[in-house]
């Protein structure tokens, strides 16, 4: 079932992302704009039913996974019963973000039960790694199935082995490592070049594979891997809401918020399937190298 979009046809989603609240300071940047308040509860609970209830119809297609976001979000008095209406509804998968700041005093007992995946943000910076650690331990305890992220970013390369060992020794059921999206161009001088960052992660991949933790990049093209080019998984569309963008207002992940660049040529990669491409922004960077489909 398509969508059409001034980017032309895309498929109609089954998974819808609500940015509860309002500030997500911690969280992997794209380009969705920062909404003007947070969601009230009446509110979470009129977009839960739209995205089931709402969909279900000869032209529409209703959601069956959903994804919460936002500082604060886990602390929520009301996420609870919302979590328990979402399974009502048929929102069969719920995974639940946290930012860096919520580490420190996150309660995963409510979430055990409900929640399908809780995914935690790891940076080996300062005093975030040890904060990860003990969420990381409090979540194995309670038996909450937990997804690890930690943002390839330039201070965060030199201790990418320190994090993969913390990671190896909690063993969860994935870590992803993000390459920066692009939100203002001016940020990119600063960003580590494809190379550098797969350089530096390289010893963290030995480390998770010896452990037998998966281990998933994002953000980077199959052909600026090489052999880690397996480990690329492909970025889902969703619909996305917050306090702007409600019910049929809500953005399409894909065009509204990100738009991954492909050149022509990667039609004919073997690697098309399972790769995003790259952003237009980060391929004109000097020493980035252009596109190029692999195997052909």
């Amino acid at each position: 079932m398509l969508r059409w979009t001034p980017s032309g046809a895309v498929a109609a989603p089954e998974t819808v992302q609500i940015r509860v609240q309002r500030s997500y300071p911690g969280r992997i940047r794209a380009g969705a704009p920062v909404p003007t308040r947070s969601l009230s509860p009446a509110e979470l609970e009129s977009n839960l039913r739209y995205f089931t209830e709402g969909l279900r119809g000869p032209r529409s297609r209703p959601c069956v996974r959903l994804v919460l976001s936002g500082v604060g979000v886990a602390s929520r008095p009301d996420l609870a019963a919302a979590l328990d209406l979402a399974r009502e509804l048929g929102l069969e998968h719920t995974v639940l973000h946290v930012g860096p700041e919520d580490l420190a005093d996150l309660d995963v007992a409510p979430l055990a039960g409900r929640v399908a995946m809780l995914v935690l943000p790891v940076q080996p910076v300062g005093s975030a790694l040890d904060a990860a650690a003990r969420a990381l331990g409090r979540a194995a305890e309670a038996g909450l199935p937990v997804a690890a992220n930690t943002v390839l970013s330039a201070e965060a390369l030199a201790a990418l082995s320190a994090a993969a060992r913390l990671l190896a020794s909690a063993a969860p059921r994935q870590v992803t490592f993000t390459y920066p999206f692009p939100v203002d161009e001016g940020v990119a001088a600063s960003l580590p070049l494809p190379a550098e960052a797969l350089a530096a992660l390289g010893p963290a991949l030995r480390i998770l594979e010896a452990a037998g933790v998966q281990a998933v990049i994002k953000g980077l093209p199959a052909c600026h891997l090489g052999a880690e080019a397996d480990r690329l998984r492909r970025t889902s569309n969703r619909w996305y809401v917050d306090a702007d963008h409600q019910r049929e207002e809500a953005l399409l992940f894909f065009p509204d918020v990100v738009r991954f660049h492909k050149e022509d040529l990667c039609r004919f990669c073997e690697r098309d399937a399972s790769c995003d491409g790259s952003f237009a922004a980060w391929l004109r960077r000097p020493g980035v190298p252009p596109l190029r489909p692999i195997g052909s």
